[in-house]
């Protein structure tokens, strides 16, 4: 098997400070972290998900605090009037309060937190991860990625008993192409791409970086972007705490920076909000890593 020591040397570099910086999925992170209850902190993961876009989820959380309140709310169609990123284009256009209705549907006047734990009928996370992607997929609206960061979402803010039983590369262009490119891969059948996928994540684990399988997926479609001057260490803390200072309410902001300060190690604690353009082609240029903010 031919491998691209270096790269695959870089790649462990990088997973490494990635996961000291807290930099991998720091938008899980902090819904972890708020001061709130469980099931808010379950609807907010919901709506961060549907939108992908934080004010917009903390702004639908003012004004209708769960699912049920949305449903009886005479103003429930203003969902449509909230910001939903690039990521959740296909729920522009209003069609995001079929997404809404769909769940309601699904939950059936159940709480979310119910509704999710009926997944879980294993003591596999693998397995459990599955059935609940599959059950989220039943929403209308929710495609293969955002059911998988949405289940990936529930067990690190809820504390769910989930992890992907593999990276699902085959369907995720940017992780696979990641290892494509490190070990000389061309049209790699999933079974060459599971086995790759392997090797690299041991060798990662054997040099002091242990990955759960949904991190590892990001980490390595991180790197990729990287490769291709798109990336740098600390973009996702770079925009998250652009989000958080952009916030229109002060309480909400204050909640988030409360988070914040739990999780995010010093120096990264600090890092100056919004991406830096001048630092995401740094390592395609010149093969140096930024190791700090």
């Amino acid at each position: 098997m031919k491998v691209d020591a270096p790269k695959l040397a870089d790649l462990t570099k990088f997973a490494h400070i990635e996961t000291i910086s807290r930099d991998v999925e720091p938008w899980a992170d902090i819904l972890s972290h708020l001061d709130l209850p469980l099931e808010d902190r379950v609807w907010l993961m919901t709506l961060y998900n549907t939108y992908d876009d934080m004010h917009s989820a903390f702004a639908c959380y003012r004004r209708w605090p769960s699912i049920a309140a949305w449903c009886q709310a005479s103003d429930r169609h203003d969902v449509a009037r909230y910001n939903c990123t690039q990521e959740r284009r296909n729920l522009r256009g209003g069609r995001v309060i079929q997404r809404f209705a769909s769940y309601a549907h699904e939950l059936a006047g159940r709480t979310e937190l119910e509704w999710l734990g009926q997944a879980f009928v294993s003591r596999d996370r693998g397995k459990n991860f599955t059935r609940l992607t599959e059950q989220m997929r039943a929403v209308w609206g929710v495609g293969r990625q955002s059911a998988f960061e949405w289940a990936e979402f529930a067990g690190k803010v809820a504390g769910l008993p989930v992890d992907a039983a593999d990276g699902q590369l085959f369907d995720s262009s940017g992780p696979r192409r990641c290892l494509e490119r490190i070990f000389y891969l061309d049209h790699p059948t999933p079974d060459q791409l599971e086995y790759v996928a392997c090797v690299a994540r041991d060798w990662i684990a054997q040099e002091g970086t242990h990955l759960d399988w949904v991190d590892f997926e990001t980490i390595i479609c991180d790197f990729n972007v990287m490769r291709d001057g798109r990336y740098y260490p600390g973009r996702h803390l770079a925009a998250l705490r652009e989000e958080i200072d952009t916030l229109p309410d002060e309480h909400d902001r204050e909640l988030l920076n409360a988070s914040w300060v739990k999780f995010v190690p010093a120096p990264w604690r600090n890092i100056a909000p919004g991406i830096d353009p001048a630092k995401m082609p740094v390592y395609r240029n010149t093969g140096e890593m930024i190791t700090c903010p």
